[in-house]
């Protein structure tokens, strides 16, 4: 079933640039500067909201309507929670889970991580549908490698006696996560008569992770860093036009 959701984004993608090919590919003469330029520099601010710095730096391809974004960001948060402070999770016999009255929540994760680094990069077709260039649609692939410190059980080995024993206790893990993903988006660029660039997109992206070994899995929900599905993709971007 997972692959429907892939399939319909690469359908959608696919009707769209077919629509779009009645466009003149022939550069357009309009009053507005930043229709003219050839680079674009912005960041999404809803981002920060998410501990995470998104960028977006944009070419244009030849003179037609076409462009090509190139989209890093990186995630860094600290809870800084120590032993102490760790709330005591329960194991369901698959994943483990915060009780949903405990204090250390992160907007809706519910995950027992201390501290997540990360970094990744979109890479994104993008096409307008009109000569105004003011709306467009966009779609490519995605790629992100979380780092995750996180309080959870494990084997220590201790020698009594001479003999060497093993006990499980709680104390401070890693793992990585890298995960994949496709996005298929629709946007408008108010096409201001400056430089200036500002617009809103709004779609959706399929995401998994190829590397997400052991427990727990981070998978709560569609924020969480191992999600595997389709989650919103929505936002603003700000910057301006160079060249």
């Amino acid at each position: 079933m997972k692959k429907y959701p892939l399939f319909l984004l690469i359908c959608c993608f696919a009707a769209c640039y077919a629509n779009c090919q009645e466009i003149s590919d022939k550069p357009e003469t309009t009053k507005y500067a930043l229709t003219q330029k050839k680079y674009t520099f912005a960041v999404q601010p809803l981002q920060f909201f998410n501990r995470a710095l998104r960028l977006d730096f944009e070419m244009r391809l030849g003179d037609g309507p076409g462009w090509l974004q190139f989209g890093p960001a990186a995630y860094y948060i600290n809870r800084d929670i120590n032993e102490e402070q760790y709330p005591r999770y329960y194991y369901d016999g698959n994943d483990y889970f915060f009780p949903y009255d405990e204090y250390y929540y992160f907007f809706s994760f519910r995950e027992p991580f201390s501290k997540v680094t990360g970094a990744g990069l979109d890479v994104n077709y993008k096409r307008f549908v009109d000569p105004q260039r003011s709306f467009y649609f966009a779609g490519g692939l995605s790629f992100t490698r979380f780092k995750i410190d996180y309080w959870g059980l494990q084997w220590k080995n201790y020698i009594e006696d001479g003999v060497q024993y093993y006990t499980c206790t709680t104390g401070l893990n890693s793992k990585t996560i890298d995960r994949l993903g496709i996005n298929a988006f629709l946007g408008y660029q108010i096409p201001y008569p400056s430089l200036s660039l500002f617009d809103i997109f709004w779609g959706f992206a399929y995401r998994t992770p190829i590397s997400n070994k052991g427990t727990p899995k981070f998978s709560d929900n569609m924020f969480s860093f191992g999600y595997s599905g389709m989650v919103v993709m929505t936002g603003f971007r700000v910057g301006f036009g160079i060249r």
